[in-house]
């Protein structure tokens, strides 16, 4: 080397273009390769912490156009009309399979015509048909029936009525997995990124969330459910073995104006009470019972055993009255976004009917410019179709039922209201 003055030296050119085209080791096919070295010794760019974008799908498996979180009327309804439609779907349920719920099991006319739309008949559900109902008094003293050929419906059991709603998705082509509570949600710019089950994760474009009154989802992605209104329903529900008779729909509706309604669904071989009240001067336990023994001594209720009664608390009209069922990326149907009706306490027709909606909501979005915007129409397309439906009827029903047994146009008008969501 060659000394150019004080702690100062040169290597010579020959040796220094020698060193600078050394060739180091490619990290992927491990040759001296000059072409590669630069882009294999690159590191590649890293999310920043805490973002969806650190976890993104290694395969095309992994990556759904929409994400339905619950397996429910509501959650199977969606993804078959998702799968209908060739969108990519998955549907999540946390239970193993479907099982009893606090339902009175009962579809009217217009819930029968949408379970038609998805493939459904009464041989397929197991279910007993009706043709209107018998109206009550709340002492179970005076009664009146309504026949009627545009009041008919269906008596249903809900696992077997969820079991094939389900597998109607299924063939559909919507990726089903049981056991699979989601535990995690991250909401991104791209996609939406969903931790289930013992590890188990998934991205999607859109989410229907539909996993109940108490949705964890919905708090997951920080949107207001239907469980934190307040003056919500309490509920009491029962079924048992019964002897054979006659199956039909008896409801019992209170003269106070608290709001008191009973429903008894009986099927050939089985019974099936609800009872909901606004009433809280009382204990819904104590209320239950009591109309419990005043249904056994009218007859009712014939040598039933029933099973222990289950608590619950009824969305009855909460959708009408949450500020938004949209949130970035996701869309609140079911018993989440409060779809009940607030006068029959029925939520399966309008559960399967806002998860129907989503569902051509989540779909039309994944083909407009801004997916937002298009998730946000929502609220306009289950107003237009569920709000009537949904929304208590106009009057005083502590003034109008005890003219219901001595007139027979207005107990019509009662049950019309009841079973079509029809106004007074």
């Amino acid at each position: 080397m060659r000394r150019l003055g004080w702690g100062r030296w040169r290597r010579p050119a020959r040796r220094a273009a020698r060193f600078s085209n050394r060739r180091r080791r490619c990290a992927r096919c491990s040759r001296r390769c000059a072409a590669r070295s630069s882009v294999s010794r690159r590191r590649r760019p890293t999310s920043s912490k805490g973002s969806n974008e650190a976890w993104m799908p290694a395969a095309r498996e992994d990556l759904y156009d929409i994400v339905v979180v619950g397996g429910g009327p509501a959650g199977g309804a969606a993804a078959l009309r998702a799968g209908q439609q060739k969108a990519r779907v998955l549907l999540l349920e946390q239970e193993k399979k479907p099982r009893p719920r606090a339902c009175a099991g009962w579809i009217g006319p217009a819930g029968m015509q949408l379970c038609k739309l998805c493939g459904l008949d009464a041989k397929r559900l197991g279910a007993a048909p009706f043709e209107g109902l018998r109206l009550w008094s709340w002492d179970l003293r005076r009664n009146t029936e309504v026949r009627d050929a545009g009041l008919r419906g269906w008596l249903i059991g809900r696992p077997a009525f969820d079991q094939a709603l389900l597998e109607r998705a299924a063939t559909a082509g919507v990726d089903i997995r049981f056991g699979a509570p989601v535990h995690g949600l991250e909401l991104g710019e791209q996609h939406a990124i969903l931790q289930f089950g013992r590890g188990g994760r998934a991205a999607g474009k859109v989410v229907l969330i539909a996993d109940g009154l108490q949705s964890p989802t919905a708090r997951l992605a920080r949107m207001s459910s239907a469980w934190q209104e307040p003056n919500l329903p309490s509920c009491m529900y029962a079924e048992g073995p019964v002897g054979k008779g006659p199956p039909g729909l008896h409801v019992a509706i209170g003269a106070s104006r608290a709001g008191q309604i009973a429903t008894i669904v009986r099927l050939p071989n089985r019974v099936r009470l609800y009872l909901a009240t606004r009433d809280h001067a009382a204990p819904v336990e104590q209320q239950f019972q009591m109309f419990r023994e005043a249904a056994c001594a009218a007859g009712l209720l014939p040598n039933a055993k029933l099973a222990s009664p289950l608590r619950c608390r009824s969305p009855a009209g909460a959708a009408l009255d949450l500020d938004t069922h949209v949130g970035k990326r996701c869309l609140l149907v079911g018993d989440a976004g409060g779809f009940v009706a607030a006068f029959s306490h029925e939520g399966l027709y309008p559960a399967m009917k806002s998860g129907w909606l989503a569902a051509e909501t989540a779909v039309r979005a994944l083909q407009a410019p801004l997916l937002q915007d298009a998730l946000a129409t929502f609220g306009g397309a289950w107003r237009g179709e569920l709000a009537d439906y949904l929304r208590m009827p106009n009057t005083d029903l502590a003034l109008l039922t005890p003219l219901l047994f001595n007139n027979a146009r207005m107990a019509r008008r009662v049950a019309r209201a009841f079973l079509l969501g029809r106004a007074f």
